[in-house]
């Protein structure tokens, strides 16, 4: 069975929103909060800043953590976000850059994104709890 998570993440890539809106998306519903500037402004990020880039999960997991922690940089959850992100994908993807895990193939990433989403998104509430912050 699928967790609300995976749930949500589904519902939002069907509204038409990319893997940065979404992470971002998901904490706004957790804090039962809106911006939509915000949420269009993630679109810059979207497919490795629309250029296979930086996978936009791991960007906009990282804004997740700056806009929930205005002190995430300096608490230095980022940097564990990023070490974390890069030790879980790179290996089975050869890298962490959006053209890199869906392998060129856009197919690959309605198979392969939401799972990275659910488990990034899991992995912020992991490291905001640590840091007293609840989402």
């Amino acid at each position: 069975m699928a967790s609300n998570t995976s749930k949500d993440i589904a519902r939002l890539a069907m509204q038409g929103y990319c893997c940065s809106q979404i992470m971002v998306l998901l904490a706004l519903e957790a804090m039962e909060d809106e911006n939509p500037q915000l949420v269009d402004a993630m679109r810059g990020l979207c497919k490795g800043l629309h250029s296979g880039m930086t996978c936009g999960v791991l960007t906009g997991a990282a804004c997740l953590l700056s806009m929930v922690n205005p002190n995430a940089a300096k608490d230095h959850l980022i940097a564990r976000l990023v070490e974390w992100f890069q030790m879980s994908f790179s290996e089975c993807y050869g890298g962490i850059n959006c053209a890199q895990i869906v392998d060129d193939n856009p197919k690959n990433s309605f198979e392969r994104c939401p799972r990275i989403m659910e488990l990034t998104f899991e992995k912020c509430r992991e490291l905001l709890s640590e840091s007293g912050q609840a989402l």
